[in-house]
């Protein structure tokens, strides 16, 4: 590993093996960006410019049904990377990213990606193995979302704990696709 890497060109090469030269390259594009809490990042109708490394804070991204009512899609928590094939192939983005915590992010442009790729065909392996992270992320969310309001619950509250401590319970029941009273009736349980 390179001396003094950024955290995204890191976690990048801790996923998959980056050359020393990729990683050179990729160094001279990371852009570090600070949010403030219910910062939009983007929104809904805009195209995606870069993916983000979150390296500290809490975000999440969501959408707007045609009444208005907000739907989580997913939170991001420290040492997770924010991608979206959308944004790689320079597609408007359907939802919004919200910082809910302040923030620290580590970012490339998905222009700078494609520009690595030309240089450097290594990089097609790294954005293959992004596409099938994401895709394994929605393919969990839609298997969760098969479950019984309880059997949501219980599963988040096994595998994302941190969520009961940082998000609102408003947040948490959009997530899991049930009403906050239902949600709050099933963390009353458990007390």
């Amino acid at each position: 590993m390179l001396m003094n890497t950024s955290p995204l060109t890191a976690f990048l090469s801790s996923i998959t093996a980056l050359s020393a030269p990729l990683q050179e390259a990729m160094e001279q594009l990371v852009i570090r960006e600070q949010y403030k809490p219910h910062q939009i990042v983007h929104a809904a109708g805009q195209t995606e410019s870069r993916f983000w490394l979150l390296e500290s804070g809490f975000a999440r991204s969501y959408y707007l049904d045609r009444a208005g009512k907000e739907y989580t899609l997913a939170f991001y928590l420290e040492k997770q990377l924010i991608w979206s094939a959308q944004g790689y192939w320079n597609e408007p983005a359907d939802y919004y990213l919200e910082v809910l915590e302040p923030s620290v992010m580590s970012a490339i442009t998905y222009r700078g990606l494609h520009q690595l790729a030309d240089a450097f065909p290594e990089t097609a392996e790294l954005v293959q193995l992004l596409i099938r992270q994401q895709y394994q992320r929605e393919l969990i969310k839609n298997r969760l979302m098969a479950l019984s309001a309880d059997e949501r619950y219980r599963q988040i509250r096994r595998t994302m704990p941190e969520l009961f401590r940082r998000a609102s319970v408003r947040l948490i029941a959009s997530y899991l696709n049930m009403t906050r009273e239902n949600l709050s009736r099933l963390m009353g349980r458990d007390l």
